[in-house]
């Protein structure tokens, strides 16, 4: 299914200036991919795509999981350690798929007895039953199952696919799409069923496979994720004003490098909300979707620049397209620098968190962070239900 959207006006203007914003307001940058004055002409080629249609997920077993050691706050990590947190006996699986196995599935659960089939699976498109499509599915808070490539992004890219008919929670009153009673432990003692929700596309500089909450947290450069959260602790704009609601929120954000970061929350964001970004730890969704829908997503990087985009029928905005770009080095956009052609100097930062020690800098010089895209539920301690995603495909600039 291919969806012809027109940029809702406010967030086409946004995207398609070209002057900077006032002091302290992260950049916009170009719409496309294309070339600046002077540079050979290319375009985008796609190196890798999946539809789902003749895909054979396998039927992986599952193995015991060996807490892999993925900094402070992997499982096991420092900071975790020094709270006295045990780890639960948990099993895991990573399995390459798609041609020439360019997209690996990671899941994890603490029952070993619960089928990979109920985590991962090729089903009918409830809008077009002669679809197939790729199913994520959380039983329990503590399931966790992502899709990424399985190896890292290369220079330029753009990651695209399609996500739909969510079922993580809604945000309201309740349950939240929970059964009742779950916690965030081990590493939490907070209600897990305050919030719930998935990613429908985000850019790491780790890695990606299911954690607790906390670790993801510290390894997002830029994302489009929801959060159903209640009571609400954000806003939403409803196409006239910010509103404060929790209900089905569509997150794009980057996040500040520069910004005051937390243990339990990580640096701060930069929304994209309204048209335009946000200031530095405003919490600001674009909108609302709609749980029985398709939307198409993308994320690319070109130029120095991240350009997130989602298309479809919203809540508020209706049948449209948001878009934005923001400069990664003049912004610091966490971890942005991959190699040493990435000027990062001024994003710097040998300091530490306070819960840790200065063999855990925050972006200490001469250190580089690859980007790997991931879809899913990453979280083993929060997060219930399931969603749908198809034609997922990596283009590059040639």
């Amino acid at each position: 299914m291919r969806l012809a959207l027109a940029c809702f006006a406010a967030a086409a203007f946004a995207c398609s200036r070209g002057d900077p914003l006032p002091p302290g307001q992260p950049a916009t940058g170009l719409p496309d991919g294309g070339g600046q004055p002077g540079q050979p002409d290319g375009g985008w080629v796609t190196e890798s795509e999946e539809d789902f249609q003749s895909v054979d997920l396998g039927t992986p077993e599952w193995q015991p999981d060996p807490v892999p050691d993925d900094g402070p706050f992997a499982d096991q990590g420092a900071f975790f350690r020094k709270q006295r947190v045990v780890q639960p006996q948990g099993w895991r699986i990573s399995s390459p798929f798609g041609r020439g196995g360019w997209l690996t599935l990671e899941s994890y659960t603490r029952t070993r007895a619960s089928p990979f089939s109920s985590h991962a699976s090729i089903v009918a498109d409830p809008a077009d039953p002669s679809n197939r499509v790729l199913r994520i599915a959380s039983p329990a808070h503590t399931d966790g199952t992502v899709v990424r490539p399985t190896h890292p992004l290369p220079e330029r890219y753009r990651v695209s696919l399609r996500v739909g008919f969510p079922n993580f929670g809604d945000g309201r009153p309740g349950l939240n799409g929970y059964g009742g009673g779950e916690t965030a432990e081990p590493w939490s003692d907070e209600n897990a069923t305050a919030q719930n929700g998935f990613y429908w596309l985000t850019i790491l500089d780790s890695l990606p496979r299911p954690h607790n909450n906390t670790w993801i947290h510290h390894h997002r450069k830029v994302v489009i994720d929801s959060d159903n959260n209640v009571p609400p602790w954000m806003q939403i704009f409803d196409g006239q004003r910010f509103v404060v609601s929790g209900e089905r929120p569509i997150m794009m954000f980057a996040l500040d490098g520069k910004g005051e970061g937390t243990e339990l929350t990580g640096k701060p964001f930069l929304s994209y909300s309204e048209g335009a970004w946000q200031p530095s730890g405003d919490i600001r969704a674009v909108d609302s979707y709609l749980p029985g829908e398709w939307y198409r997503v993308s994320i690319e990087r070109t130029d120095g620049r991240f350009t997130m985009e989602i298309s479809g029928r919203f809540r508020y905005g209706g049948q449209t397209t948001y878009r934005s770009s923001i400069d990664a080095a003049a912004n610091c956009v966490w971890h942005f620098n991959r190699s040493a052609a990435d000027d990062a100097s001024r994003c710097v930062d040998e300091g530490h968190l306070p819960s840790l020690d200065a063999s855990f800098p925050n972006w200490p010089a001469g250190a580089t962070w690859p980007d790997w895209f991931m879809f899913g539920d990453p979280h083993t301690n929060y997060y219930e239900g399931d969603v749908l995603y198809d034609d997922v495909r990596l283009e590059v600039w040639r």
